[in-house]
């Protein structure tokens, strides 16, 4: 379902943009457990995640390191 948001906000056009309007929806309307089930998704390499969804990852897990 992350990727088809990413794709609403224009991945294809703006990578860096769908990435931050990504998250901020999935901040909003996702509960804490959603996110967290995504982002151990995303550790399994079986579950593909768009371009989009991977960047805004890794940018909350730099903002979380930070």
């Amino acid at each position: 379902m992350a990727n088809q948001i990413a794709l609403n906000f224009g991945e294809k056009r703006n990578l860096t943009e769908a990435a931050r309007k990504t998250g901020e929806h999935l901040e909003k309307f996702w509960t804490r457990a959603m996110r967290e089930k995504l982002s151990i998704e995303a550790a399994d390499s079986e579950v593909p995640l768009s371009p989009a969804v991977n960047l805004m990852l890794e940018q909350q897990r730099g903002q979380i390191g930070s």
